[in-house]
């Protein structure tokens, strides 16, 4: 519906950087990338702030940051690598790969498949078990817990948006190509597009600590620390393997020089220099629908003015974003786990792509891709200006205060005189979390 020459971007820039520089003074955030391609080039890449708070370490084109459920979208490519190598069917029966997965019911379990464990249609409630993975269970204790849950609504009726079960969907490329997750990343894409900065794991990401380093003294690591928000001031965090506990969920680490390579991937749809490394038809898998994400019109992620249609195919967001007449067709995918934020997002028609990354906040802390993201595509398409920092901030803050009054009205309202602390003492049992001990 709108296509513009390569020269529409460079008209843009001037305002778009402004207003990149806008957000993160308003957010507080310490680091920004931004990445864009057009017909077949990056045409601006950039960082903005530091790596890490406290230090004059800037954030470059190579900077490596952790881009969390962003991983979701290789995952899904390496799907159809593994479909198209005749290692998997895309209907394969999930409990086929793995015969103790459980979900829901035996009904449910008996039917359930690789393209439904990947495509947020499972019925199960939304994040269902990510307060295990936020406590340190491992792997197999989280995928037991999912096994616990009730399903909310019938298998492939509704969206329902899930880390473990993409967790679950690596442990079946690892268990059927017998390598790891990084090591499929890389063979499959990692290597052949050159992304040189980019691996899965905490050890592709952590600076060495071998002998020889701790002698002479480490070298500089290129590498965007995570933040999170301390009374409104950035704290950086040390790097964890918590993010890493599934990492084909969201162990990925990449740069925003080599996730703008990785849109100019997708638009030409797994061709690489004219190569097909994953081939049409299964390409169009991954972009085939297979739930609508319904979702409400005041959401901040799809505000409802701007998004006509959202659905989720196989680790792909599938949008419509524009104003009126002037609207174009998307699909990408965004990620968030403590200290850490991403978003990217391809227009085909235009062959045009954007990516931004940050070192700061969860979904919980941080919308600055979104706002970064939104205002670009606005001066793109141009559509109304609308203040997307602003607004997501003044919702992000609204909804802050309406839970904080929420928790108040409860205690004021349901008064209770506290017990004697050894009252609490015993032994507490739970389906999902186990037992618990207080002395």
């Amino acid at each position: 519906h709108v296509v513009h020459a390569a020269n529409r971007v460079q008209e843009i820039l001037p305002e778009f950087e402004k207003y990149i520089e806008k957000v993160q003074a308003e957010w507080g955030a310490p680091g920004i990338a931004v990445g864009i391609v057009k017909d077949g080039k990056i045409v601006y890449v950039k960082g903005f702030g530091v790596r890490e708070v406290g230090t004059q370490k800037q954030i470059d084109e190579h900077t490596v940051f952790q881009i969390a459920s962003l991983t979701k979208n290789i995952l899904a490519h390496v799907f159809a690598k593994l479909v198209q190598e005749g290692k998997i069917h895309w209907d394969d029966l999930v409990i086929k790969h793995m015969p103790n997965f459980f979900i829901g019911d035996a009904k449910v379990t008996a039917e359930f498949t690789i393209r439904d464990l990947i495509s947020h249609r499972s019925g199960l409630p939304s994040f269902s078990c990510d307060s295990l993975w936020y406590l340190n269970f491992s792997a197999e204790e989280i995928i037991q817990g999912v096994g616990k849950i009730p399903l909310k609504y019938p298998v492939r009726s509704k969206y329902g948006y899930q880390n473990q079960l993409f967790g679950v969907a690596s442990m079946i490329a690892e268990k059927v190509t017998g390598k790891t997750i990084d090591a499929l990343f890389k063979e499959y894409f990692f290597i052949p597009l050159k992304l040189s900065d980019s691996s899965a794991g905490l050890q592709g990401i952590k600076p060495e600590t071998s002998f020889l380093n701790r002698l002479f003294g480490s070298k500089d690591h290129n590498i965007a620390y995570p933040h999170d928000d301390r009374g409104n001031t950035a704290h950086k965090m040390e790097l964890s393997s918590l993010i890493y506990r599934f990492p084909g969920s969201s162990g990925a680490n990449m740069s925003i020089h080599d996730l703008s390579q990785w849109m100019i991937f997708m638009i030409n749809r797994g061709a690489y220099e004219g190569k097909p490394l994953i081939e049409e038809q299964h390409y169009k898998e991954l972009l085939t629908p297979n739930v609508d994400c319904a979702m409400k019109y005041d959401d901040a992620q799809f505000p409802g003015d701007r998004y006509k249609s959202v659905h989720y195919g196989m680790g792909h967001f599938i949008m419509q974003y524009g104003e009126g007449n002037k609207f174009i067709n998307t699909f990408g995918h965004m990620g968030g786990f403590y200290g850490t934020r991403s978003l990217m997002v391809v227009a085909p028609s235009e062959k045009l792509g954007i990516a931004i990354l940050s070192n700061y906040g969860s979904f919980r802390v941080s919308f600055v891709p979104e706002a970064i993201h939104n205002k670009f595509m606005d001066l793109y398409l141009g559509i109304s200006k609308i203040d997307w920092s602003q607004r997501l901030r003044d919702n992000f803050i609204s909804i802050k205060k309406q839970n904080k009054m929420y928790k108040t009205i409860q205690r004021l309202q349901n008064p209770k005189k506290a017990r004697v602390l050894t009252d609490y003492a015993g032994t507490f049992k739970n389906d999902l979390y186990g037992q618990l001990e207080l002395k």
